[in-house]
């Protein structure tokens, strides 16, 4: 039991240290150095791996080794489709089947963005930005969804904060969110997922910046 929670510790720690930036996009990864870097031995540090592995955060490469993931601009756009359609189609089955709730969930998290906005709480906004999108998926009553979205999110998250730390970003996300609560709640759906293609697809104007996400 005491040896499950250790490994489960660790590959949070190691999870976050990605997904933050600790460990950068593209970067090489060290056994040893996790594990002097975590008070661990290497047992728990490569069961992190394999977990992180199958969730897409972490890359084995043979004869070079393992790696934070990475995308080429090709592949994160690709992801950025996938992204939109399983958001765009979550956020009206929720809206049928849980309007009020999601509505008023969203402005909660608008109402704390904006604070963290005029704070300056990047970390923070970047934090609340992830659950206003969970929300589209959570409130849909489909484990399916849920499922698809799970594959993604982590990946997403990381990518995120990797792009999304400046106060442009923050500003025009911002924006883009409100637009969308404000379909909503004139009840039009598909003004609220063309916003949400908007702020998801390069296309389509989002705030993205595709040149920098390639390592």
């Amino acid at each position: 039991m005491k040896q499950d929670l250790l490994k489960d510790i660790i590959y949070r720690r190691i999870r976050d240290m990605i997904v933050v930036g600790t460990l950068p996009m593209g970067m090489k990864i060290s056994e040893t150095v996790l594990a002097n870097r975590l008070n661990a031995t290497k047992a728990p540090i490569r069961d992190a791996i394999k977990r992180l592995q199958s969730e897409g955060l972490v890359q084995v490469k043979p004869k070079s080794g393992t790696f934070v993931f990475h995308f080429t601009a090709e592949e994160f756009h690709e992801l950025l489709e996938f992204r939109y359609h399983i958001e765009s189609q979550g956020l009206k089955l929720s809206f049928q089947k849980n309007p009020k709730q999601l509505i008023q969930e969203m402005c909660f998290i608008l109402d704390k963005m904006e604070l963290c906005i005029n704070s300056g709480s990047t970390f923070e906004y970047l934090n609340l930005d992830n659950e206003y999108h969970q929300i589209m998926i959570s409130l849909c009553d489909n484990r399916y969804f849920q499922e698809s979205y799970d594959l993604i999110s982590a990946r997403m998250a990381t990518v995120r904060n990797h792009l999304g730390n400046s106060e442009s970003h923050m500003l025009r996300s911002f924006v883009q969110h409100k637009e969308i609560i404000e379909s909503l709640k004139n009840n039009d759906i598909e003004h609220a997922q063309h916003q949400l293609l908007c702020h998801i697809l390069p296309e389509h104007g989002a705030f993205w910046n595709m040149k920098n996400i390639s390592t």
